[in-house]
């Protein structure tokens, strides 16, 4: 067979940590590919090629991505450009659909298979992604099995594959069933982008402030991550006892009893770890306006969507304040049976995902797309 060619777009970092296992596993399969596309260190690492720099595509937010729209055009027309004069055997979408979906199209019209590994949250919003994508993808990799429902009315191309950070995860053991004595380990972990840690870290630490002239046992350590400054966390912490925590969220997350973080990736992180949380998030109003006309659902934490119910508290945009946050963590304090029902139901969203392997799993569909792709050259 001769060398394929795969073509990747991850353009956030949780899609950088993501696809950087299914790199890893694709290179154990064909090592003559040549890989390459949009990612960032984590997929480097392993030995991808990126096309541009990688900091760049990670905005969030309506005003954001506006605010740097000539980037975003200027970006995927050099994409889609590349695409066209390299017809990989295999493009591999992951997450991001802003940017992704014209891409796939543009992919398919020139007869390139597209793996979309990471679908679009359709059961949230912008339903009618699930057809285009269940009309242009060659597969669709899921990682929520309730995922799966939303695109067998357009396509038998689905799958769910499990989810990356049941790949990680470690043995809940050693956590304490009760907040009744001892220190307190509180992570705060103000997010991974640059506007959240900007708009999220100072409120947070505020709460955490407050939480401690009731409960002076309490100590906070600050997952720091991302492109902001380290300068900025110290100035944020100035005055309190916080210290920074560089290493690993999962280990930070594995010596904590309670966490404050901002919602995302990390909750579900947070959850998988056996660690009770308050989730919270703020944004601009114009941002908050429109995803709130657009959600479908009734909870934005993933932890909460995944149960189908609420397990954790959310402070959301004007309850994002920092007494209100504080009230909320001072609630898993205060009531013992509060903190152990919690530990319990978080355990549960391990049985809901599974223990399937997705950069395997994944690995194995697009070796089948590459297979039929290189054989039909």
């Amino acid at each position: 067979m001769t060398s394929p060619s795969v073509m990747i777009i991850a353009g956030d970092i949780s899609g950088d940590v993501h696809a950087s296992g299914v790199v890893r596993e694709l290179w154990s399969d064909f090592p003559e590919m040549n890989i390459w596309g949009i990612g960032g260190p984590k997929m480097q690492a392993e030995g991808f090629s990126a096309l541009l720099p990688f900091e760049p595509f990670n905005r969030m937010g309506f005003l954001e991505v506006i605010s740097h729209l000539p980037f975003f055009l200027s970006a995927k027309k050099l994409v889609i450009d590349e695409m066209k004069s390299r017809r990989p055997d295999c493009l591999i979408l992951v997450d991001y659909p802003g940017f992704n979906m014209p891409v796939m199209k543009a992919a398919h019209s020139l007869g390139i298979p597209v793996l979309w590994y990471i679908a679009p949250m359709v059961w949230a919003w912008k339903r009618k992604r699930a057809e285009v994508l269940g009309k242009l993808a060659t597969h669709i990799a899921c990682i929520f099995p309730f995922e799966v429902q939303y695109f067998t009315p357009f396509t038998s191309s689905v799958s769910f594959v499990g989810n990356p950070l049941m790949e990680s995860v470690s043995k809940i053991s050693g956590k304490k069933d009760s907040l009744d004595e001892g220190e307190i380990d509180l992570a705060i972990v103000p997010g991974s982008r640059a506007q959240e840690v900007k708009k999220m870290l100072p409120e947070m630490i505020s709460a955490y402030w407050i939480l401690k002239e009731c409960y002076p046992r309490v100590k906070a350590r600050v997952s720091r991550c991302g492109p902001v400054s380290e300068q900025f966390y110290r100035d944020a912490i100035r005055g309190t006892d916080a210290n920074l925590f560089d290493g690993n969220l999962r280990e930070l997350l594995r010596r904590s009893d309670l966490a404050l973080v901002t919602s995302g990736t990390a909750t579900l992180e947070t959850a998988l770890e056996g660690v009770p949380m308050v989730i919270a998030y703020r944004t601009s109003m114009v941002t908050y306006h429109i995803f709130k006309r657009l959600l479908r659902i009734p909870h934005i934490g993933l932890p909460n969507i995944i149960a189908g119910e609420r397990i954790v508290p959310e402070c959301i945009q004007e309850k994002s304040d920092a007494e209100q946050m504080a009230a909320e963590l001072q609630g898993y304090i205060e009531n013992p049976e509060t903190y152990r029902s919690t530990l319990s139901r978080l355990s549960g969203l391990r049985d809901l995902l599974g223990s399937k392997k997705p950069s395997r799993e994944v690995s194995d569909i697009a070796g089948e797309i590459i297979r039929r792709s290189v054989a039909g050259r």
